[in-house]
């Protein structure tokens, strides 16, 4: 799955760096996640049950993490199952609330407008399923976090676009821009 990543001239001006973990780590044993429409939307975001994931990191000026790219491949017709949880979690998940190894879950969730990508179909004819949303946090200094996400599905896999910003800094970082490339590199399959 690494080389269906983004290369770094790719995401140019708008990251100065590129990180990648691969594979991405795994969430065993799964976190706790109040509800189960909001365990669907966490378990869609973490790539819960995928085959194989991968994570690319976008930085600002070397130290700033400004997007990621989670990009997951599933067996079957698990990854049109997961996204389709992922759609009906949204419906009526308010907020993700939990404990990760990485520290506390408290996001605020909501729909965004789902942008146009491609054509609606691959080079295939394989048909193109995309969701976008924000999670929102309390940060440091009473600033609010957003996070917004743009969740796709093609075929086998899944692919989750996200960038951050925040009230005095929001993120210039052309999330529906850097989602249409990775879809196309991933459309045309080409490493």
């Amino acid at each position: 799955m690494k080389p269906l990543l983004l290369r770094e001239a790719d995401v140019r001006p708008w990251a100065s760096g590129v990180t990648v973990q691969a594979p991405a780590p795994r969430y065993d044993p799964p976190v706790r996640v109040a509800g189960a429409d909001c365990r669907r939307v966490f378990d869609a975001l973490v790539a819960q049950g995928a085959s194989t994931s991968v994570i690319q990191d976008f930085w600002w000026k070397g130290d700033r993490w400004t997007g990621r790219t989670w990009m997951a491949s599933y067996a079957d017709t698990a990854a049109e199952t997961r996204f389709d949880e992922l759609r009906e979690g949204l419906k009526t998940c308010e907020a993700l609330v939990g404990q990760t190894p990485e520290g506390k879950l408290n996001s605020r969730i909501t729909m965004a407008k789902t942008p146009v990508l491609g054509d609606g179909t691959n080079r295939s004819g394989e048909a193109v399923d995309v969701v976008a949303f924000d999670l929102s946090m309390d940060g440091a200094d009473r600033t609010v976090v957003t996070d917004r996400h743009i969740f796709v599905r093609i075929g086998a896999v899944t692919v989750d676009v996200a960038d951050r910003g925040n009230a005095r800094r929001p993120s210039e970082f052309p999330i529906d821009e850097v989602a249409d490339k990775q879809l196309d590199r991933l459309a045309r399959r080409t490493p």
